[in-house]
């Protein structure tokens, strides 16, 4: 079964890589143009299934221009358009003509269920893609993608700052506790249940695998602050567990890497936070420790 085509037109480079990554993920065929010349130029020669529309793309031609030409051309007549904007003034002028009006910022989720809502897709609705079967987490391979996707944004913007964590249920914890696997899996249910609703809707949490979790926050202000998230991470995590009839309290260890410039894949981040959180397990654990480069 062939893949669903979609043309990103969006004149904002990290936005559309956004997208771009989400929709791949999910299943699509993607394709990004920056500005409305192009954009005229893609759409003179092909016939997308999907069209993501940004509506301010410069002085000349905006989106609501392409949008009318979309809508008054039958070769379209089978095209989806999602529209993208910032502006609600705007989105009230163009409700008719678009499938579906997104306002800015569009959060992963608001993507993930796009699909479902305007019935385009031919994907295995009963499939989670990126998704983690226990925790309905994020899964490793999206994490490592959007970690990737900071590492490009943060070479393109100076003031851009972000952080890694990992962290892990402490295995002498779990020993402690004589936790059995559902008891587990439900300990790994609240985990991901708590830290959901902790972070900050552009923050991500993943479960890599088995008791071992990564965090990514994005747009700090100082490296500093991934301490700070550490701290409060870990006092989250360490309040008492309702498993079973009495509660149970369990320890963690978290490794931190504040953003380096140094990095340029994101295994090899990644990495560095694992062996920051080991180094924390092997001090005693339930603390953190933070890398550092040498």
């Amino acid at each position: 079964m062939s893949k669903l085509n979609v043309l990103i037109i969006e004149d904002d480079r990290d936005t559309a890589q956004f997208f771009n990554t989400v929709l791949t993920l999910v299943g699509f065929e993607c394709e990004m143009v920056f500005n409305a010349k192009d954009a005229l130029a893609r759409l003179a020669i092909t016939e997308p299934d999907l069209v993501l529309l940004d509506m301010r793309l410069g002085y000349e031609i905006d989106g609501e221009d392409i949008l009318y030409q979309i809508r008054t051309n039958q070769r379209f007549d089978q095209t989806r358009v999602i529209v993208v904007t910032a502006y609600p003034s705007m989105a009230k002028t163009i409700t008719e003509l678009a499938d579906l009006v997104l306002m800015k910022p569009v959060e992963v989720e608001q993507l993930r269920n796009l699909v479902e809502r305007i019935g385009i897709s031919r994907v295995d609705q009963t499939q989670k893609y990126f998704r983690d079967p226990v925790t309905d987490l994020y899964n490793q391979e999206f994490y490592l993608t959007q970690l990737e996707h900071s590492i490009h944004r943060a070479r393109r913007r100076q003031e851009y700052l972000f952080a890694a964590l990992a962290f892990s249920l402490d295995p002498d914890s779990i020993q402690r506790c004589k936790l059995t696997p559902n008891e587990l899996n439900n300990v790994l249910v609240v985990i991901a249940s708590r830290m959901t609703r902790y972070i900050r809707p552009t923050d991500f949490v993943a479960r890599l695998y088995g008791e071992t979790f990564a965090t990514l926050h994005e747009d700090i202000k100082t490296p500093n602050d991934a301490e700070i998230i550490a701290i409060r991470i870990l006092e989250k995590l360490s309040a008492p567990y309702e498993i079973g009839t009495d509660p149970i309290t369990l320890s963690f260890s978290i490794g931190v890497v504040p953003h380096g410039r140094e990095y340029r894949q994101p295994v090899e981040l990644l990495n560095h936070a694992e062996k920051a959180m080991e180094m924390a397990r092997n001090e005693g654990g339930n603390r953190y420790r933070i890398w550092q480069n040498s």
